[in-house]
């Protein structure tokens, strides 16, 4: 018997890849990928992007309050569009890559391809927030991997 394979993203000069497989709960009745599934899609790339780093969700939300936690992530804003129809069985990459840092918030930039193919991309503005639903700002460690992630990104597009 062979070893399951697990679904695994990784980051390559600034911009996080994670594959996802189009299941039959994600479509419409015509097999179609259902237009509000691509938030979900999206929301799934960005959180295996941040995974067991100090700014994945746990790692925030478990901060004591000494340190400004705990913490949250909220979507502000979220502008998608759409390119092609994804259908059951598609295996789709979703990528994602910080393109701004703000105090309380980072702006995102997300897409899904298909086969080389666009899909489907997203700008989202992702704000942090404590327990009394204000924004915060970003603990040092955090705000660090985002500025890192993004600064790859750039590096990588002029270099």
């Amino acid at each position: 018997m062979s070893t399951p394979q697990t679904a695994e993203g990784a980051w390559a000069d600034g911009v996080f890849q994670f594959p996802i497989r189009v299941y039959y709960e994600d479509t419409d009745v015509g097999g179609m990928v259902y237009h509000g599934r691509y938030v979900s899609f999206f929301e799934r790339v960005r959180t295996e992007s941040i995974r067991n780093s100090a700014a994945d969700v746990n790692y925030l939300f478990d901060l004591p309050e000494s340190e400004g936690g705990p913490l949250t992530y909220v979507v502000s804003n979220i502008n998608i569009r759409y390119h092609r129809q994804a259908k059951i069985g598609d295996v789709l990459m979703g990528h994602s890559k910080v393109t701004r840092v703000r105090a309380a918030a980072i702006e995102v930039k997300q897409w899904i391809m298909r086969d080389g193919e666009l899909v489907a991309e997203a700008d989202v503005l992702v704000a942090v927030i404590g327990n009394d639903g204000r924004p915060r700002r970003w603990p040092n460690s955090a705000k660090k991997c985002w500025q890192d992630w993004m600064n790859a990104a750039a590096a990588a597009q002029n270099g």
